[in-house]
C-alpha cells in the first residue's frame, strides 16, 4: 500500500451529483483488492464498542490516532500512512488548510444499525471521509450514505441521493452548515464496515446559525359541553374504572411520585374496534412531518380526520377532559395542542426535535394504538419513547407504545423527549393521538397562547 507507484489524485476523484460538494475517490489503483480484504479482516478482529443514543446505533473501534496505547494491526498502520499521504492531496484539491489532527476509527453497522440525519458540525472538523470495505454490497441491503436537500431555513428536507458503500472507495466532503447526511439502516445479515473520520482545521470551516423557534399551534382552550353529554361519552366509550374517583387518586399519586404513568385499557373494546377500523385503513391522508434533521413520522391534518378519530380529538378539547387530567395529575391547564401521528420503520425523533415544547411545562398525553408484524416487549430495544434530563443524556424513564394504552407524562421544561428510531427489520408500527396540555403555572405561557384557536 505505502509502496504503490505515484498516482494522479485528481484523475481518481469524481464529483457526485449532490446538493453539496461530495466526492468519490477510487482507491483501487493504490490499495489492491487483496490488501483491502486483509485490512477488513484485521479490523474485524479488533475490539468494538456498541454506541447507541437518539441519533445512532452501531459499533465503533477506538480512534486509531488519538488512542496512543491502542494496539493496531500492521494493516491498519499501513492504511494510516496512506491516509496521511492523501490528506495533503485532499487539502489541495479542496483549497483547504488542515492542522496536524486526523480523527479515524472503524465503524461496524450490523443488522438494524443506523446513523440518522446530521451535518457533522462539531468543533474543528473540516472535511469528513469514509473508506468502504464492503464487497459487492447491494443497495437493497440499506447501509447507503444518504444525502439530503435543504429548505430555506437550512433544515434537511428530503433524501436526494443514495451512495452505495462501494468496496475500496472513499467518499469525502467539506463540513458545512447544510451537509446533512445519514447512514441508512442495515437490513442485511452482513456487517457494513468502514474507516471514517475527519481532517481538522485551526478555524471553524462551517458557519454558525440558529434554527427558528416554533411554538405549538394551534392551541385550544377548554370547550364547554353539557354534563349529560360527558356522562354519555364516558359510559359508552371509556372503561368505567376511569370514572372512579379513587382510581383517579391512585393514578395521581403514582404520577406525582414518578412523573409518568402508563394506564391500560382506557377505551372500551367496542370503541377500540371502531377506532382501529379507521386508524389502520388506507383512507387516511398521512403526510411526512419534518424537518428530517429533527424527526420523521407521519401525521394527519385535524381537518381531514375520519369521524371516530375526530371524536377523540374533540373530546380532548373539552372542559371535562381538562378536569379529568387535572384530577389525574394535580396540574391545571390553559390550553391543548393535539396531533394524530403514525409511526413505522424508518421513523424517529431526536432529542430536542419536538418543536414547540422546549422551555415550557407541558402535560403530555399519549393514546397508543399498535398493530405490527414484530412483537413489542418491555425490553430496552422496544422502549421507543425516552424522556431524559435536559442537556444530560440521562434517561428519566421510557415507555413502549402498547395497544390501547394511555401514557401520562410530566414533560416539564427540564425534560427532553426522543422517540427511538423504529427499525425496519423489527416490523413495529403504531398510531398515537398526542395531546400536549399547557400547564397553568407556566410563566411563559403567554408566548404559546398567541396561537390559541377556540
Amino acid at each position: 500500500m505505502n509502496n504503490s507507484p505515484r498516482f494522479s489524485f485528481n484523475d481518481l476523484v469524481t464529483k457526485l451529483d449532490a446538493p453539496f460538494d461530495v466526492f468519490k475517490f477510487d482507491c483501487r489503483g493504490i490499495i489492491s483488492t487483496t490488501e483491502a480484504f486483509k485490512l477488513r479482516d484485521a479490523l474485524l478482529k479488533m475490539t468494538f464498542k456498541k454506541k447507541s443514543c437518539d441519533l445512532y446505533s452501531f459499533s465503533q473501534s477506538s480512534d486509531f490516532i488519538r488512542s496512543p496505547n491502542l494496539e493496531k494491526p500492521k494493516e491498519v498502520e499501513q492504511f494510516l500512512i496512506f491516509l496521511k499521504e492523501i490528506k495533503q492531496n485532499i487539502a489541495t484539491y479542496l483549497g483547504k488548510k488542515f492542522n496536524s489532527m486526523i480523527s479515524a476509527s472503524c465503524s461496524k453497522y450490523d443488522r438494524g444499525d443506523y446513523l440518522l440525519c446530521h451535518d457533522d458540525r462539531v468543533d474543528d472538523r473540516s472535511v469528513a471521509f469514509i473508506y468502504y470495505l464492503n464487497y459487492d454490497w447491494l443497495p437493497e441491503w440499506g447501509g447507503t450514505l444518504d444525502v439530503y436537500s435543504v429548505d430555506n431555513m437550512n433544515c434537511a428536507k428530503e433524501i436526494v441521493k443514495n451512495i452505495n458503500p462501494e468496496f475500496n472507495s472513499m467518499i469525502f466532503f467539506p463540513v458545512e452548515k447544510y451537509t446533512y447526511h445519514q447512514v441508512a439502516e442495515n437490513t442485511s445479515a452482513f456487517s457494513r464496515v468502514s474507516i471514517n473520520g475527519w481532517f481538522h482545521c485551526d478555524e471553524l470551516s462551517w458557519e454558525m446559525y440558529d434554527h427558528p423557534v416554533k411554538c405549538l399551534s394551534p392551541i385550544y382552550t377548554p370547550h364547554l359541553i353539557s354534563p349529560d353529554r360527558v356522562k354519555t361519552a364516558f359510559d359508552v366509550f371509556i372503561d368505567p374504572m376511569y370514572q372512579d374517583n379513587m382510581y383517579r387518586e391512585a393514578v395521581r399519586d403514582i404520577f406525582i411520585r414518578d412523573g409518568f404513568i402508563m394506564c391500560e385499557g382506557f377505551f372500551k373494546p367496542c370503541m377500540v374496534d371502531i377506532l382501529s377500523n379507521e386508524i389502520f385503513s388506507n383512507s387516511m391522508n398521512w403526510k411526512i412531518k419534518g424537518p428530517l434533521n429533527k424527526r420523521q413520522y407521519k401525521h394527519v391534518d385535524n381537518k381531514e380526520l375520519p369521524n371516530s378519530i375526530l371524536f377523540i380529538v374533540n373530546m380532548l378539547k373539552t372542559d371535562c377532559m381538562f378536569k379529568f387530567f387535572q384530577e389525574c395529575s394535580g396540574l391545571e391547564f390553559l390550553g391543548v395542542n393535539i396531533e394524530v401521528q403514525r409511526w413505522h420503520g424508518g421513523h424517529y425523533m431526536v432529542s430536542g426535535g419536538n418543536d414547540g415544547v422546549a422551555g415550557f411545562d407541558i402535560f403530555s398525553v399519549y393514546f397508543f394504538f399498535s398493530q405490527c408484524f414484530g412483537d413489542m416487549s418491555s425490553a430496552d430495544e422496544d422502549m421507543h419513547y425516552v424522556f431524559e434530563e435536559k442537556d444530560t443524556l440521562l434517561p428519566k424513564f421510557a415507555s413502549t407504545p402498547q395497544h390501547n394504552t394511555m401514557l401520562l407524562v410530566n414533560h416539564d421544561s427540564k425534560t427532553d423527549l426522543y422517540v427511538k428510531y423504529c427499525k425496519i427489520v423489527d416490523g413495529h408500527a403504531w398510531t398515537v393521538v398526542v395531546a400536549n396540555y399547557i400547564v397553568k403555572n407556566n410563566l411563559d405561557s403567554r408566548i404559546l397562547l398567541e396561537n390559541i384557536d377556540n
